[in-house]
């Protein structure tokens, strides 16, 4: 069957585009691929498809600040080397109030994989995540996440897996939901980990078969801390986690304006602690108002398709 030239015109015009859309791109510092920096590529991936792009960053040191807007659906950005593929750069509260993370992603389906992104700003240089995720269905994959103050701020949906975490304060917040599956976690100076904003209609942030460790010489570091007067059904679950000396024996703290607040619907929950020999660890100095799980409440915590209603992110 022939077509008219103009229709035939049309139908190859379609077929590049769909073809360019399709196509995975490089990124390579050198110049050896489709482009030389990871945000020249993450502006040429197609808008709002349905099909995935991946886009390779080869080995090297790239001082980027990046933007991921919410059109780049179901876009991974997978590095070469988990160790030698670094995005870097400084970035903080100081120096930009409206937009202080390093990497900012709003894209849902976005996959982040095999990674290092550091986030440069130094001790006391204010607020400053390597990574803000704003978007559901989200996937890191064996990445490293480096800063100090609020490395990890994640709003969403979102699954971690092996990967490293390290900060001082809040370095793992927001109000998403959150799946932390065999990830190891390091604390530098005194503070806390997690602040989960979560409304009483989610779960918030839930650490199954993680390490969470921390340097030498710390006195003052716990897994959690919340206002309750203005948080009062923050949630965070630790699953079967090996947990260093330096983590506080309370465990947990409120603080705040609202420290005094009711802990009746505060979900500070914990099951079958050890230490990082795998002993059994002592968790009867841990405050009022966090508890213990029993095992099948364990397990309902540990059903990926119940905690991120419907998504199983294990499943293709």
């Amino acid at each position: 069957m022939k077509f008219p030239c103009h229709l035939a015109f049309v139908f190859t015009l379609l077929g590049v585009v769909a073809s360019t859309h399709a196509k995975d791109l490089t990124v390579a510092a050198d110049g050896s691929g489709d482009f030389k920096t990871l945000q020249a590529a993450i502006d040429a991936a197609p808008d709002n498809s349905e099909a995935r792009t991946t886009i390779l960053v080869r080995n090297g040191t790239y001082p980027e600040l990046i933007v991921v807007g919410p059109e780049k659906k179901n876009l991974t950005i997978r590095g070469e080397d988990r160790k030698d593929t670094i995005i870097a750069a400084t970035n903080n509260a100081r120096l930009n109030p409206r937009r202080r993370e390093m990497f900012s992603m709003r894209a849902d389906g976005f996959h982040l994989e095999n990674i290092t992104l550091h986030n440069t700003t130094p001790k006391g240089g204010s607020q400053a995540e390597a990574i803000r995720a704003r978007a559901d269905r989200v996937v890191f994959d064996h990445c490293d996440f480096k800063s100090f103050q609020d490395t990890l701020q994640v709003d969403g949906r979102v699954y971690v897996h092996d990967c490293y975490i390290e900060g001082d304060v809040d370095f793992i917040w927001g109000s998403g939901t959150v799946y932390f599956d065999r990830c190891n976690i390091l604390a530098v100076h005194d503070g806390y980990l997690v602040q989960s904003r979560n409304g009483a209609d989610k779960l918030g942030y839930i650490f199954a078969d993680c390490k969470i460790d921390t340097v030498p010489g710390l006195n003052r570091f716990v897994l959690a801390r919340i206002d309750p007067g203005r948080f009062p059904a923050s949630h965070v679950a630790f699953l079967n986690c090996a947990l260093g000396s330096g983590v506080s024996p309370a465990g947990w703290v409120f603080d705040g304006p609202g420290a005094a607040a009711s802990k009746e619907h505060i979900r500070f929950w914990e099951f079958q602690s050890t230490d990082l020999a795998g002993k059994p660890l002592d968790v009867s100095s841990r405050i009022a108002g966090s508890r213990q799980l029993t095992a099948d409440e364990a397990a309902k915590q540990r059903d990926l398709a119940a905690v991120f209603g419907g998504w199983n992110p294990a499943k293709p």
